[in-house]
């Protein structure tokens, strides 16, 4: 179908509005509850497997020689654990090649990240990848064929240049908009003259999406990219505590700037988009942001960000979100037709697991009794979460950041 400016946000960004009207803020019936003894048995497995790694994580050889040997014991592991896990499952949804390839796929993805800008850290990776494996779930989706691609690598790495420069406070708002200038003149065509080696990078990102959708095809991905840009340069209201947004300006900015950055997922997707896609991925995007929103409830609040679960910090009104937005997904998945259908189920089930955690990221802005009743849904109880979160590493410190780095570097090079 045809993708225009007008047909997305009227008709489309429309009806993603009902629904979530139309989405009750009760708490949903048609979760299912994990038995204890479950939960038990994967709290064992994660202690176990955890063990496993940090023993060989451990063992990392300092010097080259040895290493061969070490990688081979780290790749027959990692292919075990996601045979056998039954946590995210997602043996149950994809078959053994299909598993190997998507391995094979992010390999080639992270090799990319590591050759084209070694300074990012940690976490800038870690965003990307996640980036690039939504794109890359798209694909299974529609069962098309895995495999690397350039585009949804340029567009999966834009997020850690451009997300991070726009909401860091670190700038101003005038070298925010210098940069999103350079962006628009590269997104038009215009010769474009970058300043900075940041600027630089982000324009060759975006020549990496050219490659795959010349400018001359006359492909919809520009008048995406145009669209994303223009959400990304209205979220910057959020951030100023000069204007006060009511809540449907709130909700408007998160569903455009969610909303689009997932239909640009979609598009890459090498299979023709139809009006029940359309729908589908712009509320998916709006799903996503919330979730997102609803981890950063805390950090949003004190730097004055304003989003929907900023709005009012009393529990009940968080808990309502909470359940709305879980009886979104539920809504939107229904009137959507996937080509893989147990793939599908798959991506729904964990979507509910993304809700749970961010609920419990910001917890200190729910009940207890509300958090009581969530936890029956969870694959491993609260208390052993505190303790994962408890003996996490900081991986700030640059020590453990640059073993890491050789560590991954050694998987994929």
């Amino acid at each position: 179908m045809l993708l225009d400016k007008n047909t997305i946000r009227e008709r489309c960004l429309t009806a993603i509005k009902d629904e979530w009207t139309a989405s009750p803020d009760s708490f949903p019936d048609f979760l299912e509850e994990i038995p204890e003894e479950i939960r038990t048995n994967n709290e064992q497995y994660i202690r176990m497997i955890s063990d496993d790694f940090q023993k060989l994580l451990k063992s990392f050889p300092i010097h080259s020689r040895g290493r061969k040997k070490w990688k081979l014991k780290m790749q027959d592991m990692l292919g075990h654990v996601l045979l056998e896990e039954t946590i995210i499952g997602a043996h149950f949804a994809m078959d053994q090649p299909t598993l190997g390839a998507f391995q094979d796929e992010l390999k080639d993805f992270l090799l990319h990240v590591r050759r084209f800008a070694p300074e990012l850290p940690l976490d800038g990776i870690a965003q990307a990848t996640r980036n690039y494996i939504v794109y890359a779930m798209f694909n299974e989706i529609h069962q098309m064929k895995p495999g690397f691609s350039m585009a949804g690598f340029g567009y999966s790495m834009l997020y850690p240049f451009t997300d991070n420069f726009i909401d860091s406070p670190e700038y101003s708002d005038l070298e925010k908009r210098k940069y999103n200038r350079i962006i628009r003149d590269k997104l038009e065509g215009k010769e474009v003259r970058p300043l900075t080696l940041h600027q630089k990078k982000t324009c060759e990102l975006l020549s990496a999406i050219e490659s795959e959708y010349p400018r001359d095809s006359g492909s919809a991905i520009f008048t995406l990219l145009l669209m994303m840009l223009e959400a990304q340069e209205d979220s910057l209201r959020q951030q100023n505590k000069r204007e006060a947004l009511s809540l449907s300006e709130r909700m408007d900015i998160s569903l455009c700037k969610g909303g689009l950055s997932v239909l640009i997922d979609r598009f890459l997707v090498k299979k023709e988009i139809t009006e029940s896609d359309l729908t589908f991925y712009l509320g998916f995007g709006f799903f996503l942001q919330l979730a997102d929103d609803l981890q950063d409830i805390k950090d949003d609040s004190m730097q004055g960000n304003q989003t929907i679960l900023t709005m009012d910090l009393h529990c009940e009104q968080e808990e309502k979100i909470a359940n709305k937005t879980l009886h979104f997904m539920n809504r939107i998945s229904k009137g959507f037709h996937a080509d893989n259908e147990a793939f599908m189920g798959f991506i729904l089930s964990n979507c509910y697991q993304l809700i749970y955690s961010s609920v419990i990221g910001s917890r200190e802005f729910f009940s207890q009794a509300y958090l009581d009743k969530l936890e029956k849904y969870l694959p491993v109880t609260y208390p052993f979460l505190e303790n994962i979160k408890k003996n996490q590493m900081d991986t700030r410190d640059i020590k453990i950041q640059d073993k890491y780095m050789k560590i991954m570097d050694e998987m994929i090079f």
